[in-house]
């Protein structure tokens, strides 16, 4: 029933991407044992999640003292920080409930009937998990990220903390691990699992330069492996200059059976670079630089010279204006490429 009202619900969404164009798309798979897959009938979906970046903040700070060649220089702190604003929940929804719509499309072409919720709830491997409701966007799993859920859409999570973010469960945090032994307690049902990041600000060279000194630059992409760097303002020790790291992937994987620890069979769809969509943000650049003031005389009483550099911060701040249609649509065209093509490879091979 739930399924029939998310179709219900996204009955038109028509898409036009001649405004945006996507860059090189290089996938890159894992996989094992797919044959032995072809007998499956049923499918869950543990998790389909579509993550989207709205804001990202940095902090670099460089310690002052001695200089060479004499004298003093003070202490420098620099932040920078950009936001996308003109989108709203309901637009990133939409997108999030029009890609769960294609991915049942080609569940249903395949033949697969979709496991529900409350089954998958009554194994024992989701005894004392708790249940979640999509449809509503959450600030709180990965930094300065909208993270959404299809509409009616529902699956488990081992805990849900008090500032809103979940933890999956399994070895190491890693739901992966439960899923040979979900896959048989639910009849040799495949497993799938849906995780896709969009990103739009580029991390790798924030910090290259001498001093305080960060460079942050634009790049709306789906992201292959690689980490939010953002300003730690959580920690119970709070550092000067610290930077949280969160390592994402974007992923469509598939498990099936069990074998021991493992499974019989599985997939891993990946990225080997980033998909980039172009023409929806603008090129932008924000940077930010400090260096703490130097004293080279300081002042003396004739027993002791006293230095007193400066210390220098800097703060830069960007908000970049979206025109909402063209992201809709342009990550949209880039997330569903990404999900179609491993969907269907790991579909075709079950024939």
């Amino acid at each position: 029933m739930k399924t029939k009202l998310l179709f219900a619900l996204i009955t038109v969404f028509s898409v036009s991407v001649s405004a945006q164009t996507l860059g090189e798309f290089k996938p890159k798979e894992t996989k094992f044992g797919l044959g032995k897959a072809k007998d499956a009938t049923k499918i869950y979906i543990s998790n389909f999640a579509i993550n989207y970046q709205i804001y990202n903040e940095k902090q670099k700070f460089k310690q002052g003292g001695r200089m060479l060649g004499g004298g003093y220089r003070g202490d420098a702190k620099a932040e920078a920080s950009v936001g996308l604003t003109g989108l709203s929940e309901a637009d990133v929804q939409q997108i999030t409930d029009k890609l769960y719509n294609d991915f049942l499309s080609q569940i249903k072409a395949k033949g697969l009937q979709v496991v529900s919720a409350d089954e998958a709830g009554k194994t024992e491997v989701y005894e004392e998990y708790v249940k979640m409701q999509g449809g509503k966007a959450s600030l709180a799993q990965f930094p300065g990220t909208m993270t959404t859920a299809p509409t009616y859409y529902e699956w488990f999570v081992k805990k849900l903390k008090q500032d809103g973010k979940t933890k999956s469960g399994g070895f190491l945090g890693n739901a992966s691990f439960l899923y040979p032994k979900l896959s048989k307690a639910l009849g040799d049902a495949i497993i799938a699992d849906v995780n896709i990041y969009v990103m739009f600000v580029e991390d790798k060279t924030a910090f290259q330069g001498g001093g305080a000194s960060i460079k942050i630059k634009t790049n709306l992409r789906i992201a292959d492996t690689e980490a939010i760097v953002m300003s730690d303002n959580d920690s119970f020790i709070r550092l000067k200059g610290q930077n949280s790291i969160t390592a994402i992937n974007s992923t469509v994987n598939f498990a099936y059976g069990k074998m021991g620890l493992g499974a019989t069979t599985s997939y891993s769809g990946q990225l080997s670079k980033p998909l980039e969509i172009n023409d929806v943000i603008e090129d932008t650049k924000v940077t930010s630089f400090a260096r703490g003031g130097a004293d080279f005389v300081g002042t003396s009483n004739l027993y002791v010279t006293y230095f007193t550099p400066e210390d220098r911060s800097s703060e830069t701040a960007k908000i970049i204006k979206v025109d909402n249609k063209k992201y809709i649509e342009g990550v949209y065209a880039g997330a569903k490429k990404f999900l179609d093509f491993h969907t269907e490879a790991f579909f075709s091979a079950l024939k």
